[in-house]
Formats: C-alpha cells, sequence, structure tokens
C-alpha cells in the first residue's frame, strides 16, 4: 500500500507512455538510452577512476602523514636539545669552564672565538688523556665537538701540543 502511494506520481508519466505509437516508444526508449551512455562515460566512469585513484593515494599520504608528525616530534626535540645546550652561554665561556674544572685551563695558550658558534683553542704541554677526556666531556656535556684538531707529541712521553677548532651546539 505505501508502494503505491509512492509511486502515485509517476501515473502521468506512465499513462503519457502508454498513448505512445510503438514507433515513437522505440524512438524514446533509444534516446534514453543514449542520454544513459552519456551520462554513464562523461560522469560515473570518471568518479570511478578516481575513486579508484583515490583508493591508493589516501593510505600512502596517510603513511606520509604519520611518518611527518613522527619527524615532528623528533625535531621538536632536537630543537630542545639544542636550546638547552646553546643557552648555557657563549662557547668560549663554557671551553674556559671546562677547562678550569679539569684542570687545563694552564695549558690553554690561546682561545678565539671564529664566526658565530666555533673557536680555536690552543693547548700546549697537555696530558693527551686529559685532553681526550676533555674533548669527551665538552660534548657530552655541553654539545661542544671537534670540527677540527691538529696534535703533536711532544719530547715528554704522554704530552702534546694540540690545536682545535671547536663547533658549538646547535651548528
Amino acid at each position: 500500500m505505501n508502494l503505491k502511494m509512492n509511486l502515485k506520481f509517476l501515473e502521468p508519466y506512465v499513462a503519457r507512455w502508454r498513448a505512445l505509437q510503438p514507433r515513437e516508444r522505440y524512438l524514446v526508449s533509444a534516446v534514453a538510452m543514449v542520454l544513459v551512455f552519456i551520462l554513464g562515460s562523461g560522469f560515473w566512469l570518471p568518479m570511478q577512476r578516481d575513486i579508484d585513484r583515490l583508493r591508493t593515494a589516501v593510505p600512502q599520504a596517510h603513511t606520509q602523514l604519520v611518518q611527518m608528525r613522527l619527524q615532528s616530534t623528533q625535531i621538536t626535540q632536537l630543537r630542545a636539545s639544542g636550546a638547552t645546550a646553546a643557552s648555557g652561554g657563549n662557547i668560549l665561556a663554557k671551553l674556559e669552564q671546562s677547562a678550569t674544572a679539569r684542570g687545563l685551563k694552564q695549558n690553554i695558550t690561546r682561545m678565539e672565538p671564529e664566526g658565530t658558534n666555533n673557536a680555536r683553542v690552543t693547548l700546549d704541554g697537555v696530558n693527551f688523556d686529559a685532553l681526550a677526556e676533555w674533548l669527551a666531556d665538552l660534548q657530552s656535556q655541553s654539545g661542544l665537538r671537534v670540527e677540527k684538531a691538529t696534535v703533536e707529541t711532544r719530547p715528554v712521553p704522554g704530552t702534546v701540543n694540540a690545536r682545535l677548532v671547536m663547533r658549538g651546539a646547535g651548528s
């Protein structure tokens, strides 16, 4: 009963269809099929191709999004660690404080900045093991690393002269 009520709006069209001659019905049917073909090839098929393309593109984009979010977190962490390492003062102050704490300040004959975040340090007659420990300390605690080093032996066993170019954290 409900179906008959819903189809009541079609009654004028059905009556008109029945009033057509068989030849006219054939012509209307042919035109309807051509319209269905045009709509199918003009709208339906491109839409299906786009859906197929999106079925592969969306998962790839989602994978990229996950990777970018992970990298964003890593970048934030690296920036935070770099900011804390760089916020403790300038590179010369860090070198001097660390050398004083290690007892190497008297061996430093020259210390000068080079550029914005580098420094040249010259040490004479320093114990090689103490120098190596100091450099490891600088890298792990202050984020300073050796960019370039020239080490020459001295006549006294275990002592060296060293010329270093140190690079600060974040460069």
